[in-house]
């Protein structure tokens, strides 16, 4: 096998020794072949680009720039059909919708890249009309730029306010020329009344009357004149005094409206020259603008354009069409069934440990089962042992209780037998204390009288010592506090 078939398949994404036998290549060389001669299709393009991108460089930099996009746009082409002739040749399933969908996305990606570089390699087939349309665009915007131009400065506004004021001007210095009919009777009439006053002044001679008394003989028509004459010049400042001072300002005013339509003029013309400096510089037959306004103006461009891009499209797409027509190759075949036993070991590996997953994860849901339930006993058994203790306590608390009644009515009792017995004391020692008082000591004391009369003081011989004699009384009460009461 030659070393052009081996990089021919090389293309494809597969690799083949020197030594390999034709039938497993099959027609991988052919596709091969097709990707090439879409990689030197693509890098043209590219390299057209790069060539009109590069226009206003020097020759050296252009060159360069259509080589790089040339060596991008091959190898863009390169990438993508050999991973797809590789894809969809080494596929083990014999559904196509994937390549399909492989085909749709290439589809896709040809279109785009196509139409962004038909905009270079248009120029080759459509120059003249490009450069035609080129040029009328060119005019146009000049046309449009200049209108906005002028309506952004207000040119129009600004020359029809120094035009209303030149004829305003001139409209003035006719007016003030062209006297009305009044002012101009009223003119004459002052004038023919001081021409008869001066003609009879001068021709009126007489040898008694000298210059004086003439003069004085025709006051009345000077006077007359005078004021003739008065009144035509009030009209007159009446009429033309306004129209003066409106002249006067609409000569100040004429500097400024010229200087501004002249600021105008100026702004505007810069504002064309920058523009029409980059409408020609960047309006060319290589414009994406002037591509597209052709094409949606021109039907024979639009059929023509329409005509290449189709080419274009099958050219590109022609691996890909090789490659639907020529089915798997030997090669292919070997590497899907290859990737599909690899695959399906690796898929027998992970159900192996999905099983080895599922039933540790049993056993430890058993173990977790049973360690809830040997919980749940040893959480019975404490809750036995303490509901003994709580009712033992209960118990415990029952019998102290009873004791407390018990001890509380003992202590009542005591406290009763208490009163009663004190009481009996009381009642006894007031008695037998009357006894004594009463009965006892008198005889006592008169007994002993006779012994011992002359100790014994008569004022104690009827009375008793409170204190040495009183009984005592002492309170036995536990609930006394201390107190104790008894008689004694």
């Amino acid at each position: 096998m030659s070393t052009i078939r081996q990089y021919l398949v090389f293309l494809t994404g597969h690799r083949i020794a020197a030594n390999a036998p034709v039938e497993e290549v099959g027609s991988l060389s052919k596709i091969g072949a097709a990707i090439a001669f879409a990689s030197f299709l693509a890098a043209l393009q590219f390299g057209i680009a790069g060539w009109f991108l590069a226009a206003d460089l020097s020759i050296a930099l252009q060159i360069l720039m259509a080589l790089t996009f040339a060596m991008i746009g091959a190898a863009i082409v390169l990438v993508l059909d050999r991973n797809f002739i590789f894809l969809a040749d080494t596929r083990y399933e014999t559904d196509k919708k994937l390549t399909y969908v492989y085909l749709g996305i290439r589809i896709f990606l040809i279109t785009v890249i196509g139409s962004l570089s038909s905009q270079f390699t248009m120029p080759l087939f459509l120059k003249s009309e490009l450069a035609i349309h080129a040029q009328d665009m060119k005019d146009g915007r000049y046309t449009e730029a200049k209108a906005r131009y002028q309506e952004k400065y207000e040119l129009t506004d600004k020359a029809a306010t120094l035009t209303n004021i030149e004829q305003r001007s001139s409209q003035l210095r006719k007016e003030l020329q062209d006297l009305t009919p009044g002012l101009i009777r009223q003119r004459n009439a002052s004038n023919q009344c001081a021409q008869d006053y001066r003609r009879k002044t001068s021709t009126t001679f007489a040898p008694d009357l000298d210059e004086n008394e003439i003069i004085h003989l025709y006051a009345k028509d000077k006077r007359i004149c005078e004021q003739l004459e008065e009144t035509y010049r009030q009209n007159y400042r009446s009429f033309a005094g306004p129209r003066e001072a409106e002249l006067t300002a609409m000569g100040e005013a004429m500097p400024q409206a010229l200087a501004a339509v002249e600021g105008a003029k100026k702004d505007i013309a810069a504002n064309l020259a920058k523009t029409s400096q980059i409408d020609e510089a960047y309006i060319n037959v290589a414009s994406a603008d002037v591509l597209s306004s052709l094409i949606t103006h021109s039907p024979g461009v639009f059929f023509k354009y329409a005509l290449i891009t189709l080419l274009q499209l099958c050219l590109e797409l022609m691996p890909i069409l090789l490659k639907l027509q020529a089915g798997q190759s030997a090669l292919g075949h070997r590497a899907a069934l290859a990737a599909h036993q690899n695959k399906t070991r690796v898929l027998a590996e992970i159900n192996r440990s999905v099983s080895r997953r599922m039933d540790s994860e049993a056993e430890l849901q058993l173990a977790q089962h049973e360690r809830a339930l040997v919980m749940k006993d040893q959480q019975a058994e404490l809750q036995e042992r303490e509901l003994s203790i709580t009712k033992e306590r209960i118990v415990h608390d029952i019998a102290n209780q009873k004791l407390r009644q018990e001890l509380d009515e003992l202590k009542r009792q005591n406290s009763m037998y208490g009163r009663l017995q004190n009481q009996v004391n009381y009642s006894y020692t007031h008695v037998a204390d009357q006894f004594m008082n009463k009965v006892v000591t008198p005889t006592v004391a008169a007994a002993g009288g006779a012994f011992n009369g002359v100790f014994t003081k008569p004022s104690n011989a009827n009375g008793v010592n409170t204190e040495a004699n009183s009984a005592r009384v002492f309170n036995f009460d536990p609930n006394a506090q201390g107190q104790f009461k008894a008689a004694s």
